[in-house]
């Protein structure tokens, strides 16, 4: 018999579909004031040593509604700068979890920008300090089940997060184009065995058209590592 191949471009329409359905469902009378809340974080540049671009609006609603599905309890974050993809994340922890039972770990390695206590969420951050300083400084048997990476992995990183991560951990991949540091992060993870072609799947960038039937008008370049075991055939 024939079979019907599904590619990774296929799955990312019905991964963001979904991702997206629950978030709308669930939240969208509160998104003004979450784009309302993330906006407001532009006044930290004044506090920066290096000023950066940051995340659009429709990538810090994609990295919250993620955050939301998954309810992770770890998570790492490397290359916060003024905080607005590790406030979407520590936005969607409040929404699904009553206690503080979310960790958030950030660096930044060329600023030591204070965030201000915005919500129950606890953050850690490391102020100019590197990735692998900042891995190497967390408890030794954490788990971490969500990382988003907005900065580029260094080799070390890769060696020290095989004991502190699980074969469910989600990876979020920023700057997901070209020749992009995304990309590079994606070929570091395969190539250090963190990840594979066998156990993981590419979630690509939401395209535009799925993006504007959901009233997100500004481009993201985040992409998604998914383990594939998080998948499920369902009769509905």
């Amino acid at each position: 018999m024939k079979t019907i191949n599904i590619n990774s471009y296929d799955l990312s329409f019905i991964f963001w579909k979904k991702i997206l359905d629950n978030s709308f469902l669930k939240m969208q009378c509160k998104q003004k004031d979450f784009f309302n809340n993330i906006d407001s974080l532009n006044d930290l540049r004044s506090q920066s040593s290096y000023n950066t671009g940051s995340i659009s609006s429709t990538t810090a609603w994609l990295i919250y509604s993620t955050t939301l599905f998954f309810k992770p309890k770890k998570i790492i974050e490397i290359g916060s700068f003024i905080g607005k993809s590790t406030f979407s994340m520590a936005y969607a922890a409040d929404n699904y979890f009553s206690e503080n039972k979310c960790e958030i770990y950030c660096c930044d390695h060329s600023n030591e920008i204070k965030f201000p206590k915005l919500t129950k969420t606890k953050i850690k951050q490391f102020h100019k300090t590197t990735s692998t300083e900042m891995i190497k400084q967390l408890e030794e048997n954490i788990i971490i089940d969500f990382i988003h990476l907005d900065g580029r992995l260094e080799n070390d990183d890769c060696l020290i997060l095989k004991n502190k991560i699980s074969e469910d951990t989600l990876f979020l991949i920023d700057d997901f184009e070209g020749n992009e540091k995304g990309v590079v992060n994606l070929f570091s993870l395969i190539n250090s065995n963190l990840i594979s072609r066998n156990t993981h799947c590419v979630i690509y960038p939401l395209e535009n058209e799925i993006a504007e039937k959901y009233n997100l008008l500004e481009k993201s370049t985040t992409a998604v590592i998914l383990p594939i075991k998080l998948l499920r055939i369902t009769n509905q």
